[in-house]
């Protein structure tokens, strides 16, 4: 059996969660002050500040300011905006609008919210957006209308072509301030840590999304592509994808179980174009922690304050991961909350109350993640939390056994993503049922599974979920709970 891939996808609700800011001002006292957190690192964590020529391959320093190293706060607001958006069904901020001819001119462009028009030598149809549009962050001229986390985190939004919105509207204030973390110098090891690359190339793994698989995106058609081979045209399958499968998340990992499966010396992955090379990390070490740091909040309602508290500290099960190499297993981190200096804001005085000491309060809260009941007993809406997105979270990042698995991108090898199918060898593994000339709908899930679990034993990695589904320790991730 093979690994299963490094990442999987949570699944977009039937609509993202929206609000005026009124609305989210109105759940509860507003809270102002701080938290004071600490990050452990439970495998190495690397965030790249500069990289240098290393032999045949690189070294990357860890991110500095005034030759202190820190894990910068952008990466943790990154992190944790990731994991907000996702677990309560809000916009997608972060999305490139657009791939054409993606990746070497060959593969079928898509838009991710717009629609778009799929041209090929053979073939031209109307694609949908890789994800709905209603995702996509809009200004409001009316009530300014936002999701949680461009509420908490902020956002900027592109005007619209044609648009009226005012300049004001197309932004929204951070409410949640983040400081660097601080790592001192007996937390790292620049020796016992690297990862793969291809020399020349993107890093190895780096997406090259298109429409031409059903690896990123669900499944649509299946089309025959003419490849012209020393000379001569020879028909093969191209399997083509149109809506995104939902948001990216990486496994939890050991890199020392992951990163050798790479070696050439070991046989997996053969480097035909590019030659492999190492990347060589400085790290924080597993074990390790920074010092302390603050997330200040300004006036965030009760109900928001608890939720950002719930993302810290997810449960037993959940954790996250930041930085450079997560699909080899670095990156996975845990917060801790050290101190909460909190007031509630008191608009009928002019000069704000002192800070108080919610410490205990803030992890009475941690400590009812994810019990639907006791979080609604104690006051807490409960809708705010897309609770299907927060069960697919918890099969990706959740640390359950992880030490047990290894997960690996599929090699560039025959059976695996070297290997393309003709109209010949397409037309027998699969029978009478499909018949590859004329695009084949594969608009029924049930098709499209049913169709790559018969050209399995040939090319594995054509339908993600299938894929994943059938290697090795699937058990374990599909038995995780939050």
């Amino acid at each position: 059996m093979h690994n299963p891939n490094p990442f999987d996808f949570v699944p977009f609700a039937d609509r993202p969660l929206l609000k005026t800011e009124d609305e989210f001002n109105s759940m509860g006292d507003l809270f102002s002050g701080y938290l004071e957190v600490k990050m452990k690192a439970l495998t190495p964590v690397h965030v790249v500040g500069y990289q240098e020529p290393d032999g045949n391959g690189r070294k990357s320093h860890i991110y500095r300011q005034n030759d202190q190293a820190y894990i910068p706060a952008a990466s943790i607001r990154g992190c944790l905006r990731a994991f907000i958006e996702t677990l309560t069904a809000g916009w997608v901020s972060q999305a490139t609008p657009e791939y054409g001819k993606s990746y070497k001119k060959r593969h079928v462009g898509f838009s991710t919210f717009e629609w778009f028009q799929n041209k090929s030598r053979n073939h031209q149809y109307q694609a949908k957006p890789a994800v709905d549009p209603a995702y996509q962050p809009k200004a409001s001229t009316d009530d300014v209308v936002t999701d949680i986390a461009s509420y908490l985190f902020g956002i900027v939004i592109e005007k619209e072509k044609g648009s009226d919105v005012s300049h004001d509207a197309l932004a929204r204030k951070s409410k949640v301030w983040i400081e660097d973390a601080k790592i001192e110098s007996e937390h790292l090891d620049d020796k016992n840590y690297w990862l793969p690359d291809i020399a020349g190339d993107a890093i190895m793994g780096g997406a090259k999304p298109s429409a031409s698989n059903w690896w990123y995106m669900q499944p649509n058609q299946v089309w025959q592509r003419n490849v012209s081979v020393s000379g001569r045209i020879m028909p093969m399958a191209e399997f083509i994808g149109e809506r995104y499968w939902g948001r990216k998340f990486y496994y939890h990992q050991n890199p020392d179980n992951c990163v050798p499966f790479y070696d050439p010396q070991n046989h997996n992955w053969e480097y035909p174009k590019h030659p492999f090379c190492k990347v060589k990390l400085e790290c924080l070490m597993p074990n390790t922690s920074t010092d302390n740091f603050r997330i200040y909040v300004n006036r965030i309602p009760r109900q928001l304050l608890v939720l950002l508290v719930l993302s810290l500290a997810p449960g037993n099960n959940i954790r996250h991961k930041l930085g450079y190499g997560k699909a080899y297993g670095y990156g996975s981190i845990e917060f801790s909350i050290e101190a909460a200096h909190l007031r509630v804001e008191d608009t009928s005085q002019r000069i704000p109350a002192s800070l108080k000491d919610m410490l205990e309060e803030s992890l009475s809260w941690s400590k009812m993640a994810w019990n639907r009941e006791r979080l609604q007993a104690a006051g807490f809406d409960v809708s705010l939390i897309d609770w299907s997105a927060l069960d697919k979270l918890a099969k990706i990042i959740g640390l359950e056994n992880y030490e047990k698995l290894t997960f690996t991108y599929p090699p560039f090898k025959s059976g695996y993503f070297a290997r393309g199918i003709s109209q010949d060898v397409f037309n027998k593994a699969v029978g009478p049922k499909f018949k590859l000339g004329n695009p084949i709908s594969t608009t029924s899930p049930e098709v499209a599974r049913n169709l790559a679990a018969e050209l399995f034993a040939i090319k594995k990695p054509i339908h993600f979920q299938v894929y994943q589904e059938n290697a090795q320790g699937w058990v374990i991730i599909k038995n995780r709970k939050p």
